[in-house]
């Protein structure tokens, strides 16, 4: 993808948040493409007039992301996500069978992820995809901080569930 047009902050802003945001984005949707949208969408509105008085651009631009998908979902009528695997992403390692237990190991995880709802998806992958704090997923999700810990505690105990429902010992993937 090549850089916006625009001022020298969102050109700057979308150098350093644009492969985070996809990440997060494409975990939520499962679609490599939707998830490129929802990130030119954020970088549009954040060339927008309000743009000036935004504090922290990348918890600002994951939430209008995160809003844009979901409003893609409603208009859609899709609730369920298909799940897909990140297959084409070359790995960086020269074992053959430990590239490919981990690449078993990280379809299986996508598929529980899958299956699990879409607000304990995204709590798991704003943690552990992007590693954020529960104080800046709480931000940008407009909750408490102890609500974001509770989300995290039962969509661990369901991903671990659904984790075991594919034969994977959750124990494993960490």
């Amino acid at each position: 993808m090549s850089v916006p047009a625009g001022t020298p902050r969102v050109a700057e802003c979308y150098r350093e948040h644009s492969q985070d945001l996809w990440t997060c984005f494409y975990r939520l949707c499962s679609d490599p493409e939707r998830a490129w949208e929802a990130v030119q969408e954020a970088f549009l509105r954040f060339q927008g007039p309000a743009a000036h008085d935004i504090r922290d651009e990348r918890a600002w631009l994951a939430h209008v992301g995160r809003n844009w998908l979901r409003d893609f979902s409603r208009r859609k009528q899709n609730s369920e996500v298909a799940a897909e695997s990140l297959a084409g992403v070359a790995s960086p390692t020269l074992d053959p069978v430990g590239s490919a237990v981990r690449h078993e190991l990280r379809e299986q995880v996508g598929v529980a992820l899958a299956a699990l709802r879409s607000d304990d998806r995204e709590v798991l992958v704003l943690r552990y995809a992007l590693g954020w704090s529960s104080a800046r997923i709480a931000e940008v999700l407009g909750i408490q901080v102890a609500a974001v810990d509770m989300r995290l505690m039962r969509a661990r105990q369901r991903m671990a569930i659904a984790l075991e429902e594919l034969g994977v010992n959750a124990e494993s993937v960490q």
